[in-house]
């Protein structure tokens, strides 16, 4: 077995910098290079979101995220059930495109967006 070419840090001292903040609202803004992550928390004495932090990664990171946040929910799910998202919190149906503003790509996202929000509608009833 070869030996990792970095030691693996101290865990007692690895954390010692990181902060830890709530977050119970996310919003996304992409660049062709990364993805920005937008954390905030709902007040609802302001009725709205305060936003406190954002992380930008890169869109490779963002797939492994996705991959590794799927076998945490799914993980988490086979030990304490299903996670229940209240139906107000469910994301809106989108409408199509305006005819105006319809072009291929517009149409592909719109259909992205539709057959996601289905998926995730379906597997929250099973």
């Amino acid at each position: 077995m070869s030996e990792p070419l970095y030691p693996k840090p101290d865990a007692k001292h690895f954390f010692d910098d990181l902060t830890a903040d709530y977050a119970n609202n996310v919003a996304f803004e992409t660049t062709i290079w990364d993805l920005k992550l937008i954390f905030g928390e709902y007040s609802d004495q302001d009725k709205a979101v305060e936003w406190h932090t954002s992380m930008t990664i890169p869109w490779a990171q963002a797939k492994l995220l996705q991959y590794y946040l799927q076998i945490n929910i799914e993980a988490y799910e086979a030990e304490h059930g299903k996670v229940r998202v209240p139906s107000s919190m469910l994301p809106l149906e989108q409408p199509p495109p305006p005819s105006e503003s319809e072009t291929p790509l517009n149409k592909m996202v719109y259909e992205i967006v539709r057959r996601h929000r289905e998926k995730f509608i379906q597997e929250l009833k099973t």
